[in-house]
């Protein structure tokens, strides 16, 4: 049988219970020793002389009722602290068993989410202890989402970087075993695979950088208006070469407080959306109200529209709604996900809505005013 260990807090819980109950005890038994006998003396001696007192003088007991009286107080203290003790153990036992298995619980599960058991959860328990084992699970859960979507993130980088490596290689081959003759055609391919390889990696970089926090942001109060108005002039001739109606709805005169560089990023990623899958024909209208400290910003189109499954993902890393159509159009698929970070990074936040299929799409971005 080992030995137990005495610093654990299970060991330590007992010994200092036990130490107040043996205080308590002692600090008892001297009191009633030292008292009892002069109380005794004192409440018998009210009585007057005669009687109990055996026709002593007032205040004084006859040694040897004294004697027998504490004997008396002797005997009915010790089996009287004797019964206490035993009570005090049982109770110290008791709670420092239920105060440490909680403990001993957490400590068991932390050391396994160490080692990379991210499902570990602790029962729950009452007061501070129940405040512990919930943050605790809390914790434990977020490790184990970011853990899932540390693997995804390796799967699907793996997956788009498959396409284009695949598509390089067979050109590069195909140009030494002569299948293909060194050209215009032959570089534009590699060039465009090659683009779309560097996009890839600079929208991982955005992302890493915007959901670790490390992003360099200067914010600043920015002319909502003014902001639509640039975005509006950047995405003009894209939607007109689709015959997209693009135009300003309802704008407020409001202020933003966000980065500049970053906050126009976000809105090219929205417009630059819309305008790719909205039919020829379709309208994209950008709007900006006030919503009491905040501004909302809204790209709204009446493109394909989304399901309730596909707006609940729409903002995960490399989400397709309609993957066929998404990597016809082109995009990395990390445009909306990186939306989402650096709005969450300037302190905002960003919600899409959609009726349906076939009934457009309106994504709005709050941001704090100025």
């Amino acid at each position: 049988m080992s030995r137990p260990n005495l610093g654990r807090l299970r060991w330590r819980l007992l010994a200092g219970n036990l130490a107040v109950a043996a205080a308590g005890v002692a600090t008892v038994a001297g009191g009633v020793w030292l008292a009892a006998p002069g109380a005794f003396t004192d409440a018998m001696g009210m009585r007057g002389s005669g009687g109990m007192m055996g026709g002593s003088a007032p205040g004084m007991m006859d040694p040897v009722l004294r004697a027998a009286f504490g004997d008396a107080v002797g005997s009915t203290l010790v089996l009287g602290l004797a019964a206490a003790l035993v009570v005090a153990v049982a109770a110290s036992v008791l709670l420092s068993t239920r105060l440490a298995r909680p403990i001993d619980a957490l400590t068991a599960a932390s050391r396994r989410v160490a080692d990379g058991d991210y499902a570990q959860r602790v029962p729950p328990a009452d007061g501070e202890l129940g405040e512990l084992a919930t943050s605790f699970n809390d914790m434990a859960a977020a490790l184990q989402v970011t853990e899932q979507r540390r693997r995804d993130l390796i799967g699907d980088v793996a997956h788009e970087l498959r396409t284009p490596i695949a598509s390089v290689r067979g050109y590069v081959e195909g140009l030494q075993a002569g299948v293909f003759a060194p050209g215009p055609d032959a570089w534009r391919v590699l060039d465009d695979q090659t683009a779309r390889l560097e996009h890839l990696v600079d929208d991982l970089a955005v992302l890493w950088s915007a959901d670790a926090r490390d992003l360099r942001l200067e914010i600043e109060a920015i002319d909502g208006p003014q902001l639509l108005a640039d975005a509006l002039e950047r995405h003009r001739s894209a939607a007109a070469a689709r015959s997209i109606d693009l135009a300003l709805g309802g704008v407020a005169p409001v202020r933003l407080l966000a980065d500049r560089v970053r906050v126009a990023q976000v809105i090219d990623n929205l417009v630059g959306n819309a305008v790719r899958y909205t039919q020829p024909g379709g309208h994209v209208v950008l709007e900006l109200a006030s919503r009491g400290s905040s501004s909302e910003l809204a790209v709204r189109d009446d493109g394909p529209g989304l399901s309730p499954e596909q707006a609940a993902r729409v903002f995960e890393r490399f989400y397709r709604a309609d993957s066929s159509r998404s990597r016809e159009v082109g995009g990395s698929g990390l445009g909306l996900a990186i939306t989402k970070s650096l709005v969450a990074a300037m302190d905002g936040s960003v919600a899409v809505q959609s009726a349906g299929l076939g009934r457009g799409t309106v994504f709005a971005v709050r941001l704090p005013s100025a």
